[in-house]
C-alpha cells in the first residue's frame, strides 16, 4: 500500500467506474481507485477528487488478512453532458483527470416480456428504441433432476452473451426447458449498456474511465415441479 506523497499525475494508474441506473441519468454511483506506479493502491487523503466541482468522498475499508483497501467515491451526481473528473495531488496542483458522457436514458416498458414463462411455449423478449443497450446476457436458473420436494436443488447456465441493436427480439425454445439433467425455474435478462471515455494522457498505462448500466428482467417458471 502507497501512503507517500504523489506530486506527479505520470506516476499514478487511476481507475474510474461509473454505473448508471438507464431509465434515470441522476441516479448514479461513482467509485475511483488510485495505484502508484508498482500497482499498490494509494492511500493519501491529502490527495482531493471532484467531479463536475463535487468532491469524492475518501472511504477505507478492512479486507481480509488485514488488508485495508481505499477509494474515492460519490452517488447521483448531475451531468446533462459530461462527467468531468479532477484531482489536487499532494502539492495542491489541480489536473484534468478524465471525462465521459452519461449514457442515454431508456423507457423500460420498451423492453416487452411475460413475467411468467409457460412450458408450452417459447419465451419471447421483445425490445424497441433502446439507446446505447448493446448486449443481452440470459441466465437461466435450473432445478435438478435429483431434487425432491423437500431438497431442491439448483444450479445456473449462462447463456452466451448476445450483441443486440435498438430494435429486436430473444425467443428461447420451449425444447430448451427440460431435459434428463434439469428443468428451467427462472430467467434473468440483463440489457446492458457500457462505453469508455478519455483520461489524461500523462497518467500511467491501464488508467481509464468507463460508465455502465442494464435494466434486467426476471421470469419465473411456475407449475413444473420434481418430486
Amino acid at each position: 500500500m502507497s501512503e507517500g506523497n504523489l506530486n506527479d499525475p505520470s506516476a499514478m494508474d487511476v481507475r474510474i467506474e461509473i454505473v448508471q441506473d438507464l431509465t434515470n441519468q441522476r441516479k448514479n454511483e461513482i467509485s475511483i481507485f488510485l495505484y502508484d506506479e508498482n500497482g499498490k493502491p494509494v492511500r493519501n487523503k491529502a490527495i482531493k477528487l471532484n467531479v463536475n466541482g463535487q468532491d469524492l468522498v475518501y472511504t477505507e475499508r478492512q479486507e481480509l488478512y488485514y488488508i485495508t483497501s481505499s477509494k474515492y467515491w460519490a452517488s447521483d451526481i448531475p451531468a446533462e453532458r459530461e462527467y468531468n473528473f479532477r484531482i489536487a495531488l499532494s502539492n495542491g496542483k489541480s489536473y484534468f483527470l478524465g471525462r465521459i458522457s452519461p449514457l442515454s436514458e431508456n423507457n423500460d416498458q420498451n423492453i416487452v416480456c411475460d413475467k411468467t414463462g409457460n412450458f408450452n411455449q417459447d419465451f419471447v423478449v421483445s425490445w424497441k428504441n433502446l439507446k446505447d443497450i448493446d448486449q443481452l446476457s440470459v441466465t437461466k436458473r435450473l432445478l435438478l433432476s435429483n431434487s425432491t420436494s423437500k431438497d431442491q436443488k439448483y444450479d445456473f447456465e449462462p447463456q452466451p452473451i448476445k450483441k443486440i441493436a435498438g430494435n429486436g427480439t430473444f425467443v428461447l425454445a420451449k425444447s430448451s426447458y427440460i431435459n434428463p439433467k434439469s428443468t428451467i425455474s427462472s430467467l434473468e435478462l440483463k440489457f446492458g449498456a457500457t462505453k469508455n471515455g478519455v483520461m489524461n494522457s500523462q497518467l500511467l498505462k491501464g488508467s481509464e474511465i468507463k460508465i455502465s448500466g442494464h435494466i434486467d428482467r426476471y421470469v419465473e417458471f411456475n407449475g413444473k415441479h420434481i418430486d
